[in-house]
C-alpha cells in the first residue's frame, strides 16, 4: 500500500503529507535478529537511545499500540497498522489522540553500497526507517512551515540516524543502548 493509501485510511483528510524522510544502516547481523530486535513488545528501550519507557497496550501484530515515552519528557503513542512478519511494520506516531507521522520499518537485503565482502559478512542486512510528516491543514500556512523546519526537517535526520544504528547495535551485540548512545536531541533527549 502506499503512504497516501496509508495515510487516507488510516488517518482521514485534513492533512499534508511531508517529503518522507528515511535513515537506513547496514547490520551485521541476520535479518531474523532484526527482526526479533524489533517486533518483541516494549522493544524501544532496547534499541531506541530516546527513549526512557515503552509501555505496551496492545502486542498482536498489525492490531499493536505501544506508548514512547522519551526522556525529554515527551510521549508518543504508537498505533500500527500493517505488520509483515520477517520484513517490517507500518504504524502512524503523534502524541495520543493526535496523529503527526506514518512511519515505515523496513528489513531488507544489503544494498549494493553494503553488499558482503567476505563470507563473514553474508548473513547481514539493511534496517531503515522511513518518516512521511502530517501537517494538519488548519494551523496556518507560516506555522506549518515553521512547524516543519524546526520540528521535522532540521531534527529528524538525526533522530532516526540514533534509533536505526541502537537497532543494529543491539540486534548485532544483543546488549540494550544507553541514553543519548550517538548523542543527544534537541527534542526528546537533550544533553544533561
Amino acid at each position: 500500500m502506499t503512504d497516501e493509501e496509508l495515510v487516507e485510511r488510516h488517518v482521514g483528510d485534513g492533512y499534508e503529507m511531508m517529503e518522507p524522510i528515511i535513515a537506513s544502516t547496514a547490520v551485521a547481523a541476520s535479518a531474523a535478529d532484526v527482526w526479533a530486535a524489533i517486533s518483541a513488545p516494549g522493544n524501544l528501550t532496547r534499541i531506541h537511545p530516546f527513549c526512557e519507557r515503552n509501555e505496551v497496550s496492545i502486542w498482536d501484530g498489525a492490531a499493536s499500540r505501544d506508548h514512547v515515552h522519551y526522556y525529554s519528557g515527551v510521549h508518543y503513542q504508537r498505533e500500527f497498522l500493517d505488520w509483515l512478519d520477517g520484513v517490517g511494520y507500518d504504524l502512524v506516531l503523534g502524541p495520543p489522540e493526535a496523529r503527526t507521522a506514518l512511519v515505515r520499518w523496513r528489513i531488507g537485503e544489503p544494498g549494493p553500497a553494503t553488499a558482503p565482502t567476505t563470507a563473514a559478512d553474508a548473513s547481514g542486512c539493511e534496517f531503515a526507517i522511513k518518516v512521511v510528516a502530517l501537517l494538519r491543514h488548519d494551523v496556518p500556512a507560516d506555522q506549518r512551515e515553521y512547524y516543519a523546519e524546526h520540528m521535522i526537517r532540521r531534527p529528524l535526520p538525526s533522530y532516526l540516524d540514533s534509533v536505526v544504528r541502537g537497532t543494529g547495535y543491539f540486534a548485532e551485540t544483543g546488549t540494550p543502548v544507553t541514553k543519548n548512545q550517538f548523542g543527544p536531541h534537541p527534542i526528546y533527549s537533550p544533553a544533561d
